[in-house]
């Protein structure tokens, strides 16, 4: 049973660190005005364009969250030290808490 409560808690805190990276890519991705293109971007969009309607240059739809992008990695690693650390945190306050009382129990 124990096991169990572990595992579930496990599951439970790497969801929220997938979640809340999802989140974070999501909402710090395109935010703000952009600065306007260049006429040689323009250019060169165009011509990219015309070959992606000829078939030269094949697109493929990908709008997904991009698990091997550095940013998304770097992202989650933030996420995971700041919860480690709140785990520990609660963990050596109840610690605590548990040998003040072991130790008032016994005077």
């Amino acid at each position: 049973m124990k096991f169990l409560r572990h595992l579930a808690a496990v599951v439970l805190v790497v969801a929220v660190i997938v979640g809340l990276g999802v989140l974070w890519a999501h909402t710090s991705g395109g935010a703000g005005p952009r600065p306007a293109p260049s006429p040689e971007a323009l250019l060169r969009l165009e011509q990219i364009k015309e070959q992606i309607k000829t078939g030269v240059i094949r697109v493929r739809s990908d709008n997904g969250f991009q698990l091997a992008d550095t940013g998304n990695l770097i992202r989650t690693c933030e996420i995971e030290a700041v919860l480690a650390v709140a785990v520990i945190t609660v963990s050596v306050v109840r610690r605590r808490r548990h040998r003040t009382r072991r130790t008032t129990a016994r005077a």
